[in-house]
């Protein structure tokens, strides 16, 4: 039965959008600030995660109770508020303060979208929410883009409070914009005439799902860059292109299809999704970026029909209202705690299986026909679309044509200039890197990158390097530090392909090869990156290497040792630099000193006693730069580096019988 036309949404949109962008990037934010639980444990760790995002439902009811009189918008506009002023305080604490705060922040931010979005699919159907929803995942694309994939959330400089004053703004403006737009059909207090339509949005907990995938792999560049293989100067900008597309496609699906195919048609729809995930995922070509393309256009079908109001006008209850919210933090977080979980408690099955079963779910949301001649049945985009799709598509626009200038800029620096000699000598830096994360829980990629530069490297071997994991806050750090440090960079997946070892150099590497070692006895997948270094006494083999971390694992390392001592092969010059796990006098070493003749850089040329983990209280010696055919002119290990919860360590060394 057609409903009463209601007045334009045009406020609600444009929040909705700006809210999607920012709850997202909060959604990153907790990976960090969670990984300061796992130091506690993993029970520990995964019951901090569902506290925080099954807390939305309080919240969201907290703001109805307080907000109501205020009229059906009364909870958004306080919501948005209070998130605004949260962002702002967030964005100056450090540790201990950040951890609490910044946690009952993704909470807020769950809540209010919730409710956006309910109130917004409510007014205008659902494919205007889920345009709005898109544009606001193109957004946070766009902006990832503008800031090289390192968030404004851990950054203390000019830009980092630019862009969160900038956000803070933006939500501010809308929350009053929205207050007038209610007040205009309201009247003054908002309690006479209902602002929305008495309807009950039908599925609104799908957008759970959809955020903890996006979060993951649907609107992450960074995910989409180092799964297809592609620089991230491609991968971004089709990734947030396509989310604007999808956008802009779902208000214009026409929804007079004849009534005998509605049901097809939706089943389809919403079977296509898990498909493309699972290929995006198991695909490690460009292939993987083909689909990637396609991921928007179909999950954004799937949310619009997701979020169509039901046919009876029957007023949401208060306890609806906070159980829609905490299912959609629980849908939210759950996905990707069990996905990481499986790193230390293996699951069994393949962990990207959850990400599937995810898509799973959330297309069985959208697996239901639209109703026309309701709400839900606008599909013509408003100017107020147009206008918001073409401010973010200008920020996307932005964010390519920085991230392809520094590209540039990195490939222009590390070219080897013909006049250049090269070196008898070079210093090398290894540093297992914890996907970026201190023990405070912060990510300071700048500090990781002053404490390198400061040792001026021709090589740095790199280990646990995150490529969009949100355990790392989403970050591409791999392209990240390949560009600020102007090097050439290589990566090898390890756990996953968001997880893995990277070389980067100041001049050309050759050779660079990949090698899986023996899984063993788990938890992780490892494996070794391996790259011909030229100096003047001719090609350093340089291996980046990272073992089994379980103290009782000493038989799978052996086999991972002896693996890659057969694939370095009878190379005259060779170092193996990384995070073996194992401390001095153990099997795993003695193996390689002892019984192969490798030399320690720290035992013939530093101080054999410096240990190098936790870097905040360093009780154990496990990071280790190995060579063979080359003297060790010196090795330290940097006790003054507290952005890893490793120590780097700090080597110079050249070919033997070089002057």
């Amino acid at each position: 039965m057609p409903t009463t036309p209601q007045p334009p949404a045009h406020a609600l949109t444009v929040l909705v959008a700006v809210l999607t962008l920012t709850t997202l990037e909060l959604v990153r934010s907790s990976g960090p600030l969670l990984d300061m639980a796992f130091s506690q444990g993993v029970v520990s760790a995964a019951g901090a995660a569902l506290a925080t995002y099954a807390l939305s439902g309080l919240l969201a009811l907290a703001l109805v109770l307080t907000a109501r009189r205020a009229g059906r918008l009364g909870p958004v506009v306080l919501g948005t508020l209070l998130l605004a002023a949260a962002r702002l305080v967030v964005q100056g604490l450090e540790a201990g303060l950040r951890f609490g705060v910044g946690l009952l922040t993704v909470a807020l931010a769950i809540a209010v979208l919730t409710l956006a979005v309910g109130a917004l699919a409510g007014r205008a159907g659902g494919p205007r929410a889920a345009s709005a929803v898109a544009t606001g995942l193109a957004g946070a694309v766009g902006l990832q883009l503008v800031l090289a994939t390192w968030d404004a959330y851990w950054r203390h400089d000019v830009l980092g409070w630019a862009v969160t004053a900038l956000l803070a703004g933006a939500l501010i403006a809308g929350a009053l914009a929205l207050r007038r737009d209610a007040a205009a059909g309201d009247g003054p207090t908002g309690s006479e005439v209902p602002a929305l339509p008495a309807v009950r949005v039908g599925r609104l907990w799908a957008l759970g799902p959809l955020l903890g995938l996006s979060a993951m792999v649907l609107a992450n560049p960074a995910f989409a860059a180092s799964q297809s293989g592609a620089p991230l100067a491609v991968a971004g900008p089709l990734v947030g292109g396509t989310w604007l597309l999808a956008a802009w496609d779902v208000l214009r699906r026409p929804p007079a299809v004849p009534a005998f195919l509605r049901r097809p048609i939706a089943v389809t729809d919403a079977a296509i999704l898990p498909v493309l995930v699972a290929g995006s995922i198991v695909s490690s070509n460009p292939a993987a970026l083909v689909i990637q393309v396609a991921l928007p256009l179909a999950a954004a079908g799937v949310l619009a029909r997701a979020l169509a109001p039901s046919a009876a006008a029957t007023k949401p209850g208060l306890w609806r209202t906070a159980g829609a919210a905490t299912l959609v933090g629980l849908g939210t977080i759950l996905p990707l705690l069990v996905y990481q979980l499986d790193y230390d408690v293996p699951l069994g099955v393949p962990n990207w299986l959850v990400l599937v079963a995810t898509a799973a779910v959330l297309a069985a949301a959208g697996a239901r026909r639209r109703r026309p001649g309701g709400v839900a049945d606008s599909p013509v985009p408003g100017r107020s679309s147009a206008w918001l799709v073409g401010a973010v598509g200008g920020l996307v626009v932005l964010g390519t044509v920085l991230t392809v200038t520094r590209a540039i800029d990195t490939a222009r620096e590390s070219a080897l200039s013909p006049e250049q000699d090269l070196p008898d000598q070079i210093t090398l830096v290894s540093w297992n890197l914890h996907y970026g994360v201190d023990p405070a829980g912060a990510v300071d990629l700048e500090q990781v990158a002053r404490t390198i530069e400061a040792q001026q490297p021709s090589v740095v071997a790199l280990q646990e390097v995150s490529r969009g994991w949100v355990m790392g806050g989403g970050a591409d750090m791999a392209t990240w530090l390949a560009d600020r440090l102007g090097m050439r960079m290589s990566f090898a997946p390890a756990a996953d392909r968001q997880f893995g070892n990277v070389i980067l150099t100041s001049r050309p590497q050759d050779a660079v090869t990949v090698l899986e070692l023996p899984y063993g006895a788990g938890p992780q997948r490892r494996s070794a990156l391996s790259a011909d270094v030229q100096v003047a006494g001719g090609p350093i083999r340089i291996t980046s290497v990272h073992l089994q971390h379980r103290e009782e694992n000493t038989p799978t390392r052996l086999d991972q040792i002896a693996t890659l001592l057969a694939a370095e092969g009878d190379a005259p010059l060779a170092v193996i630099a990384g995070d073996l796990n194992a401390e001095p006098g153990w099997p795993e070493i003695e193996l390689l000193t002892r019984d192969n003749g490798w030399l320690s850089a720290q035992d013939v040329a530093g101080d054999p006693a410096a240990l190098t983990s936790p870097s905040n209280d360093p009780q154990d010696r496990i990071d280790w730069v190995l060579g063979r055919g080359v003297t060790f002119l010196g090795a330290e290990v940097r006790g003054d580096a507290f952005s890893s919860d490793h120590l780097p360590l700090v080597v110079i060394l050249r070919p033997d019988g070089a002057s």
